[in-house]
């Protein structure tokens, strides 16, 4: 099998890494030289034992190096996705395409695009990015994807690639399959880059717990529609399996990059007012967002 990966950061990596374990042929798409020419030296993944185990991979920066009969495993954020799809709308012929989500806004996007097969996906596991090769994984969760018809037979070879560590799920409602994952995000996201704490710290310390599950209620509160798919209880376990991962919006705050608040926070809180619903914790937290992002840009 082959596969492109889009992107190296956490969660690039760590897919990659479970794919080369596989035998795959796998190909990174990273923007940095630097980058490229540490991911040809090997691909390092550290358990949560701290295990070290080292893949071979390919990595480029020019897409014209890249494969387009395999399957590309787009796994970049909304503002590099707005650069990323131009491109590959433009290529000759059109290689199947499997999304990793964190928000909502990337449907309308791809939705823009003349693309070839689409799949999208979202990735409960927790991982770190520890340098431009190397990734952590300390925490096991599913990846759940809604399946193009076209790429079935490609998910069930990812199926059989490590069940215990590396579980893959299907849903066929891709909608709702990232309304969940936004919802999660929206759940735990914006406490821990706000408090600047690990995932674990919601559930572990007794005041932290309280907003969050208040939060959590106010989410599910507006989506009754999920109630099949989303409990308080799902978002804790999350919560305990990826318990010393820092959320990708604490990362940023930490590296000073700019935080993903529009996909996520920003576009729930547009369905909610859509449906005449009331978010006044979630809407506090965006602000508060929004102030650290300005001022921590500026």
């Amino acid at each position: 099998m082959r596969f492109v990966v889009v992107g190296a950061g956490s969660i690039g990596l760590l897919i990659g890494s479970y794919l080369a374990q596989n035998k795959a042929d796998v190909t990174f798409w990273v923007r940095r030289e630097t980058q490229a020419t540490q991911l040809k030296q090997g691909l390092i993944r550290l358990d949560g034992s701290k295990a070290r185990t080292r893949f071979e991979v390919a990595a480029v920066t020019n897409m014209e190096d890249l494969p387009l009969d395999a399957l590309w495993i787009i796994a970049v954020k909304y503002d590099a996705l707005q650069e990323v799809l131009p491109a590959i709308s433009s290529l000759p012929r059109q290689p199947d395409l499997l999304f990793i989500q964190n928000g909502i806004g990337h449907l309308s996007l791809v939705d823009q695009f003349e693309l070839g097969h689409v799949s999208f996906a979202t990735v409960e596991h927790g991982a770190g990015r520890v340098d431009d090769r190397t990734v952590l994984h300390n925490g096991i969760g599913p990846i759940t994807i809604a399946v193009d018809e076209k790429n079935e037979q490609t998910i069930k070879w990812l199926e059989k690639i490590d069940p215990q560590c590396f579980p893959i799920q299907i849903q066929e409602n891709a909608e709702k399959l990232l309304l969940r994952k936004v919802l999660i995000n929206c759940a735990i996201n914006p406490l821990t880059a706000i408090l600047q704490v690990r995932n674990g710290q919601l559930t572990e310390n007794f005041h932290f717990y309280q907003l969050f599950r208040q939060l959590c209620e106010e989410l599910l509160t507006n989506f009754p529609e999920m109630e099949d798919m989303l409990t308080f209880e799902d978002i804790a376990l999350v919560c305990q399996r990826t318990a010393n991962n820092q959320s990708s919006m604490l990362v940023d705050r930490i590296k000073g990059n700019a935080m993903e608040i529009e996909t996520i926070v920003t576009a729930v809180l547009h369905k909610i007012e859509q449906r005449k619903g009331h978010a006044p914790i979630l809407k506090n937290l965006e602000m508060m967002l929004l102030g650290i992002n300005g001022s921590e840009e500026s």
